[in-house]
Parts: structure tokens; sequence; C-alpha cells
């Protein structure tokens, strides 16, 4: 008996927790933008980067995916971060010119990236992707919303 209450119980619970997560957005305050979409597409590739750097043998495809964060991240600086709402007039324009400077930083590292790798240089490639998560990780925590 106690078996098929827990169970009961346990269906009930799975049952309800998509609707959780469905109703999570619900609110209005979340809005997806085309940053995010570029951000999402450059973090995907990254995860791969990172993991395949040090392996010569994956060069080819690791520069393909370089291609697709490069491509991104030049796309991303000509949007708008979510956070240039929280400001007007001559503050948005001073959060803006960072913002487009730290993502022109970040294409010239992806650039320098994308020439160590052309040239066979992954222990090079490594400290590049070293300093590109340190941007990252920077331009995150200045121009990013904080998560919920």
């Amino acid at each position: 008996m106690k078996k098929r209450s827990l169970i009961l119980t346990l269906s009930m619970l799975l049952a309800y927790v998509p609707f959780v997560e469905a109703n999570s957005h619900e609110d209005g305050e979340h809005h997806h933008t085309a940053l995010e979409d570029e951000m999402s597409a450059m973090n995907k590739a990254w995860r791969s980067i990172r993991r395949q750097i040090k392996d010569s043998s994956k060069n080819e495809s690791t520069l393909a995916l370089v291609a697709k964060v490069k491509k991104a991240a030049q796309e991303s600086t000509k949007l708008t971060p979510i956070r240039a709402g929280d400001f007007s007039g001559d503050e948005k324009k001073k959060f803006m010119e960072g913002y487009q400077k730290a993502m022109k930083r970040t294409t010239g590292l992806i650039s320098q990236l994308e020439a160590a790798l052309e040239s066979g240089d992954n222990a090079g490639a490594e400290e590049i992707v070293a300093k590109i998560n340190d941007a990252r990780k920077h331009g995150h925590e200045k121009y990013k919303p904080e998560d919920d």
C-alpha cells in the first residue's frame, strides 16, 4: 500500500513539473532578444572549443566552431544588451560604447585564436582561450542582467 501511494505521489509531482516550468515566464518580465540568440550560439560552440583546444588533430573542427563564434560575436557587437534599458542619455551612450568596445576586443581575440589554430599553435591557442574566458566573464558581469 505504501508503494502505491508513493508511486501515485511521484507521478502527480512529475505531471505538475512541466506546468511550473511553462508558467515561469508568463509574468512578462523576461524578454527574449536577438542578442540572447547570438550569445547562445556562441556559448554552445565555445564549450566545444574549450574541450578540444589541446587536441591538434581536431583543429579543423575547432576552426569551424571558431568561425561560428566569431560570426556571432560580430553580430552581437551590433545589438543592444537588455541592461542598456537601465540607463538613459549620456549614461546609456557610455554603457553602449563600453559594450561595443568589449565585444570588438573579444572579436579581436577570437581572430587571434583563429590565427593560432591555422598555424598549428595549440599552446598559444590555449592561452588565447584563457584570455577570451576572462573577457567573457568580465563582460557578463558588466553587461548581462543577473539571472532571477
